[in-house]
């Protein structure tokens, strides 16, 4: 299943968030082009946006009305199927955006003359090829294109319960995808082979593979960001499986670890440290804490315990929703303040490369009263008979 089935009044509520916010920055309009944002404001879920680059969608907001959707002709009966509102409309080119038709719909709604919105920053990606958006802005000319990143953030930061019960059945897809794949492994079969049982209960739970990273073996365990390969799993080996699943369009991203054999006292000692510090710092979400209180406190408990850091992702968690990362970051550098219904990661460890990869990562929801789990998998390291 793509399509989330958020009630109309939902998406009606997210644009008129958006046009509101829109009237204070002083714009007339919007045109949004990324995908995590028309799949939000709009309900379109395009079928491979990230492999085809020749069908930009376009999603153009007033700051009254409802918006119109311009897709191209391909996928047209369908985003009309999914779309909540009525006006969407096709255009055939596969060499150029439409950019002409855009242009005249936004006169056509108003939304020309005047400054006018669009993603342009704030870990935003537009779906046009710079020579298209230049050719957006010498159209609209001397009507200025401003970045409405920050605006956009505001609203999708915050999920409503309807988003976190699909992040929750994520999180449940991929604790049956783990337990199904450290039942079925075994010594002798290969990363690659480890990777397909994951892919294949996934599928019979109704998500979708979002990723696989998968490491094991000495040498390796420094491969935190490696795709699985056709290396033979052998006796002593910790296989750690870093796993993304997406249901409806929204993503659980975390990882869990099994040893081929008996787990060395290394392995398992590492494994309860490194879980026992990841449970702390779970503990710390509040609302207005901040990422550097999480930091702070999970530094102070490592050096306590005579451990150290060596994760190189350059933050201990991130945000998570329609995207498999998001804001904010767990990190000094952030200075975001936790509010009720932010969702992200929390994934402190480091690499030992004798011994395994340490990184349990969890999911969680920020609550009024502290933090809700929404990873149900299994912490214990698995040992593999």
């Amino acid at each position: 299943m793509i399509h989330p089935g958020f009630s109309q009044s939902e998406y009606e509520n997210r644009i008129r968030s958006l046009q509101s916010r829109l009237k204070s920055a002083g714009c007339s309009g919007a045109i949004l082009t990324s995908e995590a944002n028309y799949n939000y404001f709009a309900g379109y879920h395009h079928f491979a946006p990230w492999s085809t680059f020749c069908r930009p969608v376009f999603v153009i907001v007033p700051t009254e009305g409802n918006p119109v959707l311009v897709v191209h002709e391909f996928p047209l009966r369908d985003a009309e199927r999914d779309c909540w509102f009525s006006d969407v409309r096709g255009y055939t080119d596969l060499n150029f955006a439409p950019i002409d038709q855009v242009t005249k719909i936004l006169i056509e709604l108003g939304i020309s003359p005047g400054q006018i919105g669009m993603e342009l920053g704030a870990e935003h990606r537009m779906g046009l090829t710079v020579h298209e958006f230049e050719a957006l802005r010498n159209q609209l000319s001397p009507n200025p294109l401003v970045d409405i990143g920050k605006e956009i953030w505001d609203i999708r930061l915050i999920k409503s319960e309807a988003e976190i019960s699909l992040l929750r059945e994520s999180g449940r897809i991929a604790a049956q995808a783990f337990d199904y794949c450290f039942k079925n492994i075994k010594m002798g079969m290969t990363e690659i082979q480890a990777s397909m049982l994951l892919g294949e209960k996934i599928s019979q739970e109704g998500g979708r593979p979002g990723f696989y990273i998968v490491t094991s073996g000495k040498g390796f365990y420094d491969r935190t960001a490696g795709l699985p390969r056709d290396r033979v799993l052998q006796r002593g080996d910790m296989l750690w499986i870093d796993l993304g699943v997406v249901f409806c369009g929204y993503w659980t991203d975390h990882c869990r670890a099994a040893v081929i054999g008996q787990a060395s006292q290394g392995q398992t000692d590492n494994w309860n440290a490194m879980i026992k510090l990841t449970r702390s710092a779970v503990r710390q979400v509040f609302p207005d804490r901040q990422p550097k209180d999480i930091v702070q406190n999970l530094e102070k408990n490592a050096a306590d315990a005579g451990l150290h850091f060596n994760f190189s992702a350059g933050r201990v968690g991130h945000g998570i929703g329609l995207m498999s990362t998001e804001p904010p970051h767990i990190a000094e550098y952030d200075d975001t303040r936790f509010r009720s219904g932010m969702t992200f990661t929390i994934e402190p460890g480091w690499t030992d490369e004798d011994l395994g990869t340490f990184i349990a990562e969890e999911n969680l929801v920020v609550r009024d009263y502290g933090p809700e789990l929404l990873t149900v998998t299994p912490r214990e390291l698995i040992e593999i008979r």
